[in-house]
């Protein structure tokens, strides 16, 4: 009996010590290992806003023009008023009077005209205004990422506002070709790597503390709270 009893605590015994061992073993985990990029295709972005600023001319330029017109009619307006009471009273200005409801109609009608030509100039604005909106957002659509130390690429379909560049764990830093519209632009970026463990012996691998290297994009810079890849953003232009 005693020799089976020792034989069962041996055996839990071999059992303890396998998952001890293969908890030790396990792998390291990778904590963030994606960081945020934001693009701002700042060359379409100037185009729009010369489009928007030629079109706010435009609108002002209509709005001196409509505020002129409705001067006009007012003053005809005024002056019908006038002969009528005259004519009211006796005095023989027909002709007259029939003169200033011709011109008042006619300036009405253009400037009815003027008025739909302001509100289909208002319309483009506000068409140039979402798609300025869309590139300040940073809607852009990329077609790969292109990991050149590791030779790894990751493609994308759709446009979006959020995009994450894949960080190599088993490197300080990334060099990467990022293909947009056909055309391609390096960023190499260099960070710090660290590790942890819990009291489960898990070790985690994190990021932290980016630096631009080198970059085709123009105005590049990062930004970060605590400088952690989960809480820092690289901003680039193109």
């Amino acid at each position: 009996m005693k020799k089976e009893t020792y034989n069962i605590l041996f055996l839990y015994t071999l059992l303890f010590a396998g998952i001890w061992a293969c908890e030790e073993q396990e792998e390291p985990t990778a904590r963030d290992p994606l960081v945020s990029i934001f693009l701002l295709n700042k060359d379409s972005l100037d185009k729009v806003n010369i489009i928007e600023d030629s079109l706010d001319a435009e609108l002002a330029a209509y709005d001196v023009v409509i505020a002129n017109l409705k001067t006009d009619a007012a003053s005809l307006a005024d002056s019908l008023i006038v002969l009528t009471d005259s004519i009211a009273n006796g005095g023989n200005l027909e002709a007259e009077k029939n003169q200033v409801i011709n011109d008042l109609d006619t300036l009405n009608l253009y400037l009815t005209g003027v008025e739909k030509e302001d509100s289909t100039v208002n319309v483009r604005r506000a068409e140039w205004a979402l798609t300025a909106a869309t590139i300040n957002s940073g809607s852009v659509h990329i077609s790969a990422i292109e990991n050149i130390k590791n030779g790894l690429s990751v493609f994308y379909e759709d446009s979006s506002t959020t995009w994450k560049l894949p960080l190599d764990m088993n490197e300080d830093g990334i060099d990467v070709n990022i293909t947009i519209d056909e055309e391609i632009y390096n960023l190499e970026l260099s960070y710090n790597r660290s590790t942890t463990a819990n009291e489960k012996n898990r070790v985690t691998i994190g990021t932290s503390n980016f630096s631009i290297i080198k970059t085709d994009f123009n105005n590049s810079s990062v930004s970060c709270t605590n400088c952690e890849a989960a809480e820092t953003t690289v901003y680039v232009e193109f």
